[in-house]
């Protein structure tokens, strides 16, 4: 599931305050080499890494199973190392039996641990930067860049790329202003957030066009799950300051097979979506892997050639 840009700024302003936490831990460090402490629970306690600051953070991430685990388990590792070395330093110091290795090893593990950090912090700053400025949905730019992992990763499932475009907007825009386009942008981004399931991740790919990747196990749920979502932004009326308005949508949909590029699944949605603008609009068109289009319907099944 892909983050809003004040969660990512809420997480980032976590992480600092954490890592000026750790700075002040370090100085205590010092401190209780100084005056031969070795009592802090923090400093050299069994399950110190836990007791900081920054390890009290780590762990309410590490809670959340996000699918950026992998980076804060490698900060949770790095900053493990980080205290068990630190504690081997102070208690070396303390008994007057420290070699040079104790100090060279705990600066190892203080640059891993800056790294691991480092390394979580441009990922967090990388997908904020792809985030659409109008919508707040995840851009072209960072839908490119995922897309091969994210086929890579479907494992038991299929992977389809619904291409969805707004009917007539030139219409909305030229009759009501490019400020209420903007509103009917803004909106349908949000009704997605809202309607998208698990298994689906919505884009702005451009203009008055969305993407949805949907895994699932077969054409069929696929294809019903991308009328669902028509259906639903033809429901929902959007509000602006002087009224309502109603939007329908064109979709088309394919499934995206290993090994493909992005621009080849997206050709055939696109190809679908053309031949349902061309058909009426207000309809979801799927396209399968031999160019054939079928209108989806209510139906369990997709009967309908076109």
């Amino acid at each position: 599931m892909m983050r809003k840009t004040a969660e990512i700024d809420s997480i980032l302003l976590d992480l600092n305050h954490s890592i000026d936490a750790h700075y002040k831990w370090l100085v205590k460090m010092f401190r209780c080499m100084v005056s031969s402490d070795v009592t802090q629970v923090d400093i050299s306690g069994q399950n110190s890494h836990h007791a900081c600051q920054f390890g009290q953070w780590l762990n309410s991430r590490l809670a959340q199973d996000d699918e950026d685990d992998s980076y804060v388990s490698k900060i949770n590792a790095a900053h493990e190392q980080m205290h068990l070395l630190g504690k081997e330093l102070l208690l070396a110091i303390v008994e007057e039996r420290s070699q040079s290795w104790h100090f060279d090893r705990f600066q190892d593990a203080l640059l891993a641990f800056t790294s691991a950090v480092m390394d979580y912090k441009i990922y967090l700053l990388n997908i904020r930067s792809n985030i659409d400025v109008l919508t707040g949905l995840p851009g072209r730019r960072m839908l490119d860049e995922s897309f091969d992992q994210q086929l890579l990763d479907t494992k038991s499932l299929n992977m389809y790329l619904l291409i969805l475009d707004i009917d007539r907007f030139k219409y909305v825009n030229d009759n009501y202003g490019h400020l209420v386009g903007d509103v009917v942008l803004r909106t349908l981004a949000s009704n997605l957030l809202s309607w998208t399931r698990y298994d689906e991740v919505a884009y702005r790919y451009g203009g008055e066009e969305f993407i949805i990747l949907i895994k699932t196990k077969t054409d069929e749920q696929a294809c019903q799950a991308g009328l669902r979502l028509c259906h639903l932004i033809g429901q929902k009326k959007i509000p602006y300051p002087e009224g309502e308005i109603s939007i329908t949508v064109t979709a088309g949909i394919t499934r995206v097979h290993q090994g493909e590029t992005l621009d080849t699944a997206l050709g055939r949605a696109d190809r679908a979506m053309y031949e349902g603008k061309q058909t009426g609009r207000n309809r979801c068109m799927f396209m399968d892997e031999h160019e054939q289009v079928t209108l989806v319907s209510t139906n369990d099944r997709i009967t309908t050639r076109v």
